[in-house]
């Protein structure tokens, strides 16, 4: 009663308060909750997705909303054309299984590799290489949101400060096994799409397929493993976009699309016996 203004939120106390807030903030501005404070239905559902899936899928649910992600090839802009040895395809000539394989290569690549001190040492795959110059710029502005929202919360107190750990957003602070206190939204790397590339391509030999992934891509520590992670995250991705497109019809059309791409996983899986 007799209230003039809206009450001022607590001061975070410690570590875990001031997390929790940056979290909330961020999320908030990315429209997972409503002006209500309730969830809203797409909050709801990457809500209950694995923690180790939920930030590949945040990811590709704001490229969903900024129609960036599909498995359609890209258009050369007018004068700069792409170069003809790349034998790159274009949106006249692509069929169905090709699209299917973008779309696979594209999406599971948000996924990281556990890589060796080696610099990556295999090939690069032109069109993951433009993809992941979109997922760069969409990951710095959500890394910039957070800085922001971080700002926003210790202006008014700068003893907050002392709630965080040198080096909090740093890829150093993950290698001591350490939770992050705030989302990093770290740069991705397109190795991920590359070896899903190659295990759709794949040709069996008498090696076997382990054998075979490890010796095109010598800078990765555990190939196969990391693949797997990365079906996992398909399979987990397709059930909240069926999920969307079941409250959504926008979301129709590329769930059809993830359909459609899962059955062509799901024979590659069968064929290398990764199922």
């Amino acid at each position: 009663q007799n209230l003039t203004k809206a009450p001022q939120p607590a001061k975070p106390t410690q570590k875990h308060m001031l997390s929790a807030l940056v979290h909330f903030m961020v999320l908030e501005s990315l429209q997972y909750f409503s002006p209500e404070g309730d969830m809203t239905y797409q909050g709801d559902v990457l809500s209950d997705t694995p923690r180790e899936f939920q930030e590949p899928i945040l990811t590709a649910f704001q490229m969903l909303g900024f129609g960036v992600l599909d498995g359609e090839p890209y258009t050369a802009i007018d004068n700069r054309q792409f170069p003809p040895e790349i034998n790159y395809p274009t949106p006249d000539n692509v069929d169905d299984a090709q699209r299917a394989q973008m779309l696979l290569c594209r999406l599971m690549g948000l996924v990281p590799m556990s890589l060796k001190n080696d610099m990556w040492n295999a090939e690069v795959d032109f069109d993951l290489a433009a993809f992941h110059s979109i997922v760069r710029i969409l990951k710095r502005a959500l890394r910039q949101l957070t800085e922001a929202c971080l700002a926003g919360v210790l202006l008014p107190d700068m003893k907050g400060v002392t709630h965080l750990p040198n080096g909090f957003m740093s890829p150093l602070f993950s290698a001591e096994k350490t939770s992050y206190v705030l989302p990093p939204f770290f740069l991705p790397r397109a190795c991920m799409g590359i070896v899903v590339k190659f295990f759709l391509n794949h040709t069996p030999s008498t090696r076997g397929f382990e054998a075979d992934v490890k010796k095109q891509f010598p800078c990765c520590s555990q190939p196969v493993q990391d693949l797997q992670k990365a079906i996992r995250f398909w399979h987990e991705m397709k059930r909240c976009v069926d999920q969307m497109a079941s409250n959504m019809t926008q979301w129709s059309e590329f769930a059809q699309d993830m359909h459609n791409a899962t059955l062509l996983l799901r024979q590659r899986e069968r064929d290398l016996r990764l199922a």
